[in-house]
């Protein structure tokens, strides 16, 4: 899911940043929310992308870039309905794992982020411990 809404970070926190990823689920996937996955399923999100004037603010902390992200496509109590659980209607705890990274992009119009979900079964192994390797 990618979307290419304008963001600014004095803007993190207005609805039209949530509205915007909220009708990119929809457009990409209009059968949002999924409610059909078992209990305990886990989740990674992935958010990537942003302007170069961004990255070269000192205050553009990406914890703050992705709590509406997650809050948005995943339920949250502090939130309007219209704009949370957008594509999954559990709760956020059940991300296991983020991964986000600032790039730069050329112009305005690229501006945004890119968000990928990822659904993993209960009972699949953290990944952290899949990936981890003895010390010497």
């Amino acid at each position: 899911m990618a979307d290419s809404g304008a963001w600014t970070p004095s803007a993190r926190q207005d609805i039209r940043w949530r509205e915007a990823i909220r009708d990119e689920v929809k457009a990409t996937h209009p059968q949002a929310p999924f409610t059909a996955l078992p209990l305990k399923t886990k989740f990674d999100v992935e958010v990537i992308r942003m302007t170069p004037e961004d990255l070269d603010r000192p205050a553009f902390d990406l914890d703050n870039f992705v709590k509406p992200v997650l809050d948005t496509l995943f339920t949250s109590q502090n939130v309007s309905p219209r704009v949370t659980g957008v594509l999954l209607p559990v709760n956020d705890t059940w991300v296991f794992r983020l991964v986000l990274e600032k790039v730069g992009v050329e112009t305005p119009q690229d501006q945004g982020a890119d968000i990928t979900v990822t659904s993993h079964p209960p009972g699949t192994p953290d990944l952290s411990t899949a990936s981890t390797s003895p010390s010497a």
